[in-house]
């Protein structure tokens, strides 16, 4: 994988924060739990802004890594 995460759960109530690092930069958003049976997690990546060109890497990548 090309990006890291980190995530730090809580930090206010169903809110975490998500840290996205490839080495140069970080992104930081914040996301939220969802009332679903299973455990799940709201990400809008445009809260992350990204640039364009790389978005479809992280996607790839976060979906490798989450959580959830």
């Amino acid at each position: 994988m090309r990006y890291m995460f980190d995530l730090q759960r809580n930090i206010f109530m169903y809110n975490h924060l998500l840290t996205v690092k490839d080495g140069k930069k970080e992104y930081k958003a914040i996301i939220e739990s969802m009332t679903t049976k299973q455990e799940s997690m709201a990400i809008w990546l445009e809260d992350f802004n990204f640039p364009k060109e790389i978005i479809d890497e992280v996607k790839e990548d976060m979906m490798k890594w989450s959580p959830v």
